[in-house]
């Protein structure tokens, strides 16, 4: 006997217990889980890099660069030629 239970009495009161504990902990624990869930949702959307789409921009910055340098590359030749009156002069 243990207090003024029996020892069958006593366990089956701290076996509901534990289960009702565990029922807690477990509803508790999804709660948690969907928060969690929910928050890393809202954060990656604040934050989200798309791989793909940096790769598309880096890839358009680089075209855009390469056309840039080509312009340089022309008004360079233009104004050699302008400047020496149209003699004939490599552009390095």
């Amino acid at each position: 006997m243990v207090g003024t239970q029996t020892a069958t009495g006593f366990l089956a009161s701290f076996l509901g217990q534990v289960g009702s504990d565990a029922s807690g902990v477990t509803t508790e624990n999804a709660a948690q889980q969907a928060t969690l869930t929910q928050l890393t949702s809202q954060r990656n959307s604040l934050s989200s890099v798309s791989s793909d789409e940096e790769a598309s921009n880096l890839t358009q910055y680089q075209r855009s660069y390469q056309a840039a340098s080509q312009v340089f590359s022309i008004v360079d030749t233009l104004m050699a030629s302008a400047i020496n009156l149209g003699e004939q002069t490599t552009v390095t």
